[in-house]
């Protein structure tokens, strides 16, 4: 296809090519391949990418186990027929039952509740465009998971109404909840009187990128907020079992897991359990995202039949279900993995924290996920600029200090795409490969003391020594260029 001014490409369609206008992660993402990536042996100053993407590498013998018994009886050539399209009745069934006992619903999930599809990216999605006409709303309490803007509104043509909860001292526990409907509340009139019919409100749980779980009462209180105002209520799940047992810095408690699926009804309220939704997927929690299987858990019978009839566009793969269904049948298999993945993500973060405060990173404590939110607001002041996403072209002080970060060999994914309206905000994935984590945090912590004595001696902070190989150093020219170009395609909502 020929560029711009070459007059014999057709141009895509004005909603293809708004398209190009959000979803500016995935264009960062792909200028980052243009550096060699970080290897102990082969690329030791490699850049480290691992805080910016969130998978899990924790617990790879015992996929290799799981993966090895299945393969012992299966036959290749069942994997190359047509399955089913949204999900064999065998596998939707023990989906049901693994939801049923880990997810604690009011009532029990049912097989004909649930829908499959490939990914959790492709369920948001098909939801979007079936509780929403164009030009609807959803809620996005804020902030949130990066691509959330991207997969509402690339197909479906929806707006997306930030809620912001950093005022907010602690949205996630029970204390803060006036506080936080109170900003539901806000931003819902806001909506409202510019003419938006707002539809839903959808969460992630644990939030993505603070990396904690609401409380129940917490839950309960955005349902009712939902039945006021009719709304739908959207909970992504898909980092349920990601969790354990943690403390604030005061010794207080941190919520675990709570499903949507256990809010009981409360008629006065309007809280019907057919209005509230679960996604829920095998990527994350048991780290098999190449499956590509999103699960949509629903008591609504007209939204799952709406969801069904497009389910072509997201037909499911033979061989993922057969394997899935064979794992997740075993709750022994299942049991084995999750204390294990647990234990580990415990120990993964427990190790990340540690070398975070013995570098004076500040960060948010966080329980769920595979991220912690940490806070290099104090390094703002070593840029010029505006606060917030880019303007007239302009580079914000927070993408300045990720570009910098970039040149020192580690990326994480700014507050910014995630909508915080704190600057200086980053989101740092801590289960990434051997010993990334900390390293890319020694790395952090390195380039911001360079940062601060390099501006104190000489009020340049070019002129910093990069952790770089000089041929990496060109790409990250290279790659720098590409980055500003990728930012300033970002419309802000």
């Amino acid at each position: 296809m020929g560029d711009n001014g070459d007059s014999r490409a057709l141009w895509p369609s004005q909603r293809g090519l708004d398209n190009l206008q959000r979803g500016r992660q995935m264009d960062i993402s792909q200028a980052l391949e243009d550096i060699t990536p970080y290897d102990p042996v082969k690329a030791p100053h490699g850049i480290i990418t691992s805080p910016s993407a969130a998978d899990n590498e924790l617990v790879p013998e015992l996929l290799e186990k799981y993966a090895q018994r299945f393969g012992r009886t299966y036959q290749l050539k069942d994997a190359l027929g047509y399955g089913s399209v949204a999900g064999p009745e065998a596998m939707l069934k023990a989906v049901s039952q693994f939801i049923n006992r880990k997810f604690e619903p009011v009532r029990p999930i049912k097989h004909k509740d649930i829908l499959t599809t490939n990914g959790v990216t492709s369920l948001i999605d098909m939801v979007a465009y079936n509780i929403c006409d164009s030009g609807e709303g959803i809620m996005l309490p804020t902030p949130t998971y990066s691509m959330y803007e991207h997969d509402l509104c690339a197909r479906s043509g929806l707006k997306v109404i930030p809620v912001s909860v950093c005022p907010v001292e602690d949205q996630f526990r029970s204390e803060g909840c006036s506080k936080m409907i109170a900003a539901f509340s806000e931003a819902y009139d806001k909506a409202v009187e510019s003419g938006i019919v707002v539809k839903a409100v959808l969460i992630c749980n644990p939030n993505n990128p603070v990396g904690r779980f609401y409380s129940r009462k917490s839950l309960t209180e955005i349902a009712r907020f939902c039945g006021k105002h009719r709304l739908h209520l959207i909970s992504d799940e898909i980092f349920a079992m990601s969790g354990f047992e943690s403390t604030d810095r005061n010794g207080g408690k941190l919520d675990n897991f709570t499903s949507v699926l256990s809010i009981p009804e409360d008629k006065e309220s309007g809280v019907f359990t057919e209005n509230i939704h679960s996604l829920y997927g095998a990527s994350k929690d048991f780290a098999m995202g190449g499956l590509r299987l999103g699960f949509l858990i629903t008591r609504n019978k007209q939204l799952w039949q709406t969801c069904r009839r497009i389910a072509l566009f997201t037909w499911l793969t033979s061989f993922s279900t057969a394997f899935f269904t064979w794992f997740i049948s075993n709750d022994k298999f299942v049991d084995e993995y999750l204390n294990t993945f647990q234990r580990r993500l415990k120990q993964a973060y427990l190790k990340t924290s540690e070398a975070m405060d013995k570098h004076g990173i500040p960060y948010l404590q966080a329980n769920g996920g595979f991220f912690i939110f940490i806070d290099l607001s104090g390094w703002l002041q070593y840029f010029e600029g505006t606060d917030g996403p880019q303007q007239d072209g302009k580079q914000s002080r927070e993408e300045q200090l990720c570009r910098y970060m970039i040149k020192k060999g580690v990326y994480a994914i700014m507050g910014e795409l995630s909508m915080s309206t704190e600057p200086g905000r980053f989101r740092f994935v801590y289960t990434g490969r051997g010993n990334e984590a900390v390293i890319a945090v020694g790395r952090i912590a390195n380039a911001l003391k360079e940062l601060h004595y390099s501006e104190k001696e000489s009020g340049d902070t070019s002129t910093c020594n990069s952790e770089l190989s000089k041929a990496d150093k060109i790409s990250v020219g290279k790659l720098t260029s590409r980055f500003s170009r990728a930012l300033q395609k970002f419309n802000c909502i």
